[in-house]
């Protein structure tokens, strides 16, 4: 996907091969690029996948310093500052645009074609952000993010005008899947688009249930869906306090109301969907081991402990059903 966003450092900053400091959250055969100064550090990594550019920026700054930004053409970009004692501030040179980049607050951008201003305050600061592909969000898919619609209108009008959604809360979930993502970025595979884009769609839907519940969906259906988001994509990894974590409730509470709504307790339910995912994987696979990894079970011992609880079979047999 072609790159649209780019630093353009003061003179004062020299390209350097090894940083200073080691990154935080390094990104696996990312193009790396490093800067200092007598004061200050910059790293950046970059991927340039089919489906979305990813971009990793670390500041270790003894200085505040104002950085130009240019962007090439108007695109669509989804930013998680991850990592900030105090906000980061970017600005339009020319129209009446500040984003203010806050620690644990995602956000989702347009940011028009032009020059524009990042502040960066003294401190350590994190930020790392996709320019996405605006077709992800083609109907019916998009009816989840009716939040973006400006955004992605903006997009494909090329629009001169830069506008950001509503900011999303950006938990250890979150962290936990950038890190696995950056742990498996692999050029020299076949399927390497496949799982940045898998990755890529995981976060994109889970960022819809951070943001606040808008009264359409009851709370017990926004978990169970969240939960077979989860499932689909974690398998066995998923817990009940990953669903509460994301809602913001107790796993108590969701069991109440799972209860009250559907008469079975929800890790009854996390099993059934569990299971579902097992049924639908199991006849592909030759090898029981293939299938446990793909389900997120940690050998084949654990996922035939698992079926056999669930339905009293042997997971031979419990694949010869399906």
């Amino acid at each position: 996907m072609e790159r649209s966003y780019y630093f353009t450092l003061p003179q004062a900053y020299q390209a350097v091969d090894q940083p200073r400091q080691s990154v935080s959250y390094p990104i696996r055969n990312a193009n790396e690029r490093h800067w200092t100064t007598q004061f200050n550090s910059i790293s950046e990594l970059t991927f340039d996948g089919r489906y979305g550019y990813l971009y990793y920026y670390e500041f270790w700054m003894n200085q505040e310093e104002n950085i130009p930004v240019y962007t090439s053409m108007g695109d669509l970009h989804l930013v998680y500052p991850l990592l900030s004692n105090s906000p980061l501030r970017q600005i339009h040179r020319s129209q009446e645009f500040v984003m203010d980049f806050v620690e644990g607050r995602g956000a989702y951008l347009y940011l028009a074609k032009g020059e524009y201003k990042l502040k960066i305050p003294k401190g350590h600061h994190i930020m790392v952000g996709f320019i996405l592909d605006a077709g992800l969000f083609r109907p019916p898919a998009n009816r989840h993010f009716s939040f973006l619609q400006d955004l992605i209108i903006a997009k494909k009008a090329q629009s001169k005008r830069s506008i950001t959604s509503v900011t999303f809360r950006v938990g250890i979930i979150t962290k936990r899947q950038l890190k696995l993502l950056f742990s498996r970025i692999n050029p020299n595979i076949l399927d390497n688009e496949h799982l940045i884009l898998k990755h890529m769609i995981f976060l994109i839907q889970l960022s819809r249930f951070k943001l606040r519940d808008d009264g359409h969906e009851i709370l017990i259906d926004r978990a169970r869906n969240l939960l077979q988001l989860m499932i689909l994509h974690q398998g066995a990894k998923v817990k009940l306090s990953d669903i509460a974590e994301v809602l913001l409730v107790t796993r108590h509470h969701l069991n109440d109301e799972h209860k009250k709504h559907y008469g079975c307790k929800f890790i009854s339910y996390r099993h059934q969907v569990l299971l579902d995912h097992i049924a639908s994987i199991i006849v592909s696979n030759d090898k029981l081991l293939a299938t446990a990894e793909e389900c997120g079970f940690s050998s084949t011992t654990e996922l035939n402990a698992f079926i056999k609880k669930q339905t009293g079979l042997t997971s031979l047999n419990f694949k010869q059903l399906q």
